[in-house]
């Protein structure tokens, strides 16, 4: 027997037992069709169960090939650039102190001198390069110590 469902426009088969066995083939029709309650497809809820899976499972699959998040990273970069930016400002102003002293002393020459000149960008780049390895160093040990 089967009816209209206006709803939806589809037919629904809903099967009448009945005590002549004739009600055995329209259970077995059922569950061929694979149909619930409510005349809702069984099949096409697993396939969007396994949509779903499918999708969590590439997910995961990205997590673990990039583990870092995004606070991660923004960490790696931060970190770096902030000491960057303390330790020049600490630098520019002992390198200020040195030319006010120099100045004060009366010793314009120190101040204005190519090698003098030379030297204090020598000294901050090794500086520079100092603070920045280190804090690289420091922010991945703090990322690897998240991810443990």
């Amino acid at each position: 027997m089967s009816t209209g469902n206006k709803s939806t426009g589809r037919d629904t088969a809903k099967a009448v037992p009945t005590s002549d066995g004739a009600g055995h083939s329209d259970h077995a029709v059922n569950a061929a069709n694979a149909t619930g309650a409510g005349g809702v497809n069984v099949d096409a809820i697993i396939a969007r169960l396994q949509t779903v899976d499918n999708a969590i499972a590439a997910l995961k699959d990205r997590r673990e090939r990039d583990p870092e998040t995004l606070g991660d990273k923004i960490l790696l970069f931060a970190l770096p650039t902030v000491a960057g930016i303390v330790v020049g400002r600490i630098m520019q102003s002992v390198w200020t102190g040195i030319e006010r002293r120099s100045i004060a002393g009366g010793n314009t020459k120190a101040t204005t001198s190519l090698f003098a000149s030379l030297s204090r960008t020598a000294i901050s780049a090794a500086v520079a390069a100092i603070t920045n390895q280190l804090s690289s160093m420091a922010a991945q040990s703090i990322v690897t110590r998240h991810h443990r």
